[in-house]
């Protein structure tokens, strides 16, 4: 064992501890004393990368835990590559994490500048997203890709592995780890074409510097402007993404700083408050149709600066940190078509009232908001042993403070809301497209609040009978204060979060693993549609994972790695505050915030990845079983509610390949099928939306002129333009309805010189 290793502790059961070796940055070998073991495991690990073709990366960063092989790993994570990002062109982030994973699926996407993932049936706002282990720094609302190496996807509890965005992050996280400049450079420049008629430009330019490349800088951009296929929806994406970075024998920095922001106009076209809705939501219209007229629009601009670093003592510890800042702004019109409540709920234009089948528009208002987030961490992390026992201790501090304003302004005047009868997408499309209400643009503060999260983490990895058996005990103790200043509310709460796993290894290429994690969720605090703000107190959710992985090894026809594993989560519903007399929140006599009932979410995954016939042929298969329930939860009226959570399907399953042909050298062709499963309107089961298929082609044809390659992309995106309803879950058991993107196609040109 060389004595100046970095010595990353396995990840929880991990078993192995990585290490770069001084005079090879980058190279990884495996610290162990079996050299038999080592060799076996490599092989595991090689083995596990070729199955993916490199798309799903097989090395992740576990915040208090380190960097890990993915493979042996105690909890369930997947890492995507910025290759497959790039080949797959997506508008966003989500775009490609949502067309992959089975356990996800978006809300927004590309019809709405609110972005972010459903993970096992649970939400996660883009910015929750951590970046090279700092929560919080990828941004507000934007999903900006050029900055990304790699997504890795954590499932499951996350308090005690990574921190916690300071908003919460209870089913699962999202880390990204940036762009550096590679060894032999980065020269990328690529022109684009998307339907309706937008144009895209993009760059990628990269150098080393220093007789060892120990220095770096790579710079990233994109520029994307024009019409979607949807009816009056446009877009002006610009992102921009610069890494400078250094690499000694002990020392890494990295220093990234991020500027993204998208503008659109006529997006947001969704139905409200479906809950609400007397009977089923009509047939989904055709893609193109947009529910809101062109002038409605929402921007996002963000800017996040961060340094990073690790540096390996002469003894076995390595001590790594950072500290980021990110300053985001989200602004714009909110109005959408929304279902009416009940028979004598609302009052409109027309001087009828709503019938429980009808739609308005509501009343159009001006939103700006502001995020500004501090984070930092610093940690240490080592080995030793003990006798026949092998150790890789933890400890890890983390700060994060963020603030959050909201501007509104005054909603339009009451005459300006109509009433939107659900005759057939033309009618709704007619009737919004004369609506044009007048803005009031003062505007006054409606949130001004203030979310504190310090929290000290330890862990210990004790490997027995040569690392086949593992176990993790460890956990985070959080302090957490908040504020709204507007309402002069401050809470503050502390706990000690537990967190234990356990892996079983056999032999390499079978890991069998379990673990139990609880989060104390911090506040949180939300502002609905007409400026009402509640804040949650802090809630505990627990969720246990118990799964096997499975590589199947390096055969004649190929190689494939299936992973199986079966989870719960619990998280407690909070009070609203619904001051309405007759509801239950008034008999309760429980206070806005307050922890009320249970939401329980139970289901088995199932993934495959392959790589056949000569590594020419890679297929992918991932399917989730999901059952989400609810148990004396308040709805958004704060009335309690129990039977089945709203919006979440029963099933999901996605499928991709991709193909190297062998009668066109260069050639790759690929293809990709999303299945969603009914779920429902309402929580009674009532009026359930049917399930849907999506299917995906594409290809790309790669070429050498000179000594430059050029690659040329297309796609096309819902290729049998299927209608459907992407329904999305706000807050309490409210249910919003997203028109389907139609069918979309794109096309590309990348030079590398």
């Amino acid at each position: 064992m060389q004595s100046k290793l970095a010595l990353m502790p396995l990840l929880i059961l991990s078993a192995f501890a990585y290490a770069a070796d001084e005079t090879a940055v980058g190279q990884i070998e495996v610290n162990e004393v079996d050299v038999r073991a080592d060799s076996r495991r490599a092989q595991a690990a090689r083995s596990y990368s070729i199955a993916s073709d490199g798309d799903l990366r097989d090395r992740v960063n576990l915040g208090l835990l380190g960097k890990a092989n993915a493979f042996t790993t105690p909890v369930t994570v997947v890492s995507y590559d910025e290759k497959v990002i790039n080949n797959s062109e997506a508008r966003t982030l989500v775009d490609v994490i949502a067309q992959k994973d089975a356990s996800t699926w978006q809300f927004g996407g590309e019809s709405n500048t609110l972005t972010g993932l459903y993970f096992r049936g649970y939400q996660l706002d883009a910015r929750q997203f951590s970046v090279n282990g700092l929560a919080g720094m990828y941004g507000t609302q934007g999903t900006s890709s050029v900055q990304v190496a790699s997504a890795q996807l954590i499932k499951g509890a996350n308090t005690a592995v990574n921190g916690m965005d300071p908003e919460g992050a209870v089913s699962g996280a999202v880390n990204i780890e940036t762009k550096k400049a590679a060894d032999e450079g980065n020269r990328k420049i690529g022109v684009g074409y998307f339907s309706d008629s937008r144009a895209q430009g993009t760059f990628d330019l990269g150098q080393r510097f220093g007789e060892d490349k120990q220095w770096g800088v790579r710079i990233n951009g994109k520029k994307r402007v024009g019409d979607t296929p949807r009816d009056d929806y446009k877009e002006n994406n610009n992102e921009y993404a610069l890494n400078a970075d250094y690499r000694g024998d002990k020392l890494r920095v990295s220093f990234d700083t991020v500027y993204a922001k998208r503008k659109t106009a006529g997006g947001r076209a969704r139905i409200q408050d479906i809950q609400n809705a007397n009977g089923s939501l009509f047939a989904a219209p055709d893609g193109e149709t947009n529910l809101l007229p062109g002038w409605n629009g929402q921007n996002t601009v963000g800017q996040t600066n961060m340094l990073t670093f690790e540096y390996d003592l002469d003894a076995p510890v390595q001590i790594s940190g950072g500290i980021g800042y990110n300053k985001a702004r989200y602004y714009g019109t909110l109005v959408s078509p929304t279902a009416c409540a009940t028979a004598t709920s609302t009052r409109l234009q027309n001087g009828n009232r709503c019938d429980g089948t009808q739609y308005t528009t509501g009343r159009a208002r001006l939103t700006d908001q502001y995020f500004r987030t501090l984070s930092m961490n610093l940690a240490a992390r080592g080995e030793f042993e003990t006798g026949p026992v092998s150790h890789n201790w933890s400890a890890a501090f983390d700060r994060i403070i963020r603030n959050r304003t909201t501007l509104q302004g005054a909603q339009s005047p009451a005459n300006s809301s109509i009433t939107v009868t659900p005759y057939g997408a033309a009618g709704i499309a007619e009737q919004l497209a004369a609506y044009n209400p007048v803005l009031p643009e003062n505007m006054s503060t409606s949130l001004d609040a203030n979310i504190k999260v310090n929290s000290l983490a330890l862990s210990d990895t004790l490997g027995f009978a040569g690392n086949r058996y593992r176990l993790t005990a460890g956990g985070r103790y959080q302090w957490v204060e908040y504020t709204d200043k507007r309402a002069g509310q401050k809470g503050s709460a502390g706990r000690f979060s537990p967190m234990l796993m356990a892996a079983y290894v056999p032999t390499p290429d079978w890991v069998f693993y379990g673990n139990y994690m609880e989060d104390l969720e911090p506040a949180d605090i939300s502002t609905d549609d007409f400026g009402n703000t509640t804040m949650s107190k802090p809630r505990v959710s627990r969720q246990f994972e118990v799964g096997v992985r499975k590589n199947w090894g390096q055969q004649s026809w190929g190689n494939i790695v299936t992973t199986l594993n079966a989870f719960q989560i619990r998280r407690p519903g909070y009070w609203r505050g619904n001051s309405t007399s007759g509801t239950d929140f008034i008999a309760s006599g429980a206070v806005a915030g307050d922890a009320q009932g249970i939401e329980r979410s139970r289901g088995v995954e199932l993934n495959v990845y392959g790589n056949l016939l000569n590594n020419t042929l890679r297929p992918t298969l991932g399917l989730m079983y999901l059952q989400s329930r609810v148990r004396d939860y308040p709805n958004a009226a704060d009335n309690l509610v129990s039977g089945v959570q709203v919006a979440n399907p029963n099933i999901v399953a996605k499928a991709g390949v991709e193909w190297d042909t062998p009668f066109a050298r260069g050639l790759t062709l690929n293809g990709g099928v999303q299945y969603f499963g009914k779920l429902y309107q309402r929580t009674d089961k009532a009026y359930a939306f049917p399930s849907y298929t999506l299917v995906d082609v594409g290809a790309r044809y790669s070429t050498k002129l000179g000594g430059n390659t050029l690659t040329v992309g297309a796609a096309v995106e819902n290729l049998f333009n299927k209608n459907y309803w992407q329904v999305q879950r706000g807050l309490f058991d409210r249910s919003f309805a997203v028109v389907g993107m139609p069918r979309t196609y794109w096309l590309k040109a990348e030079l590398a010189f």
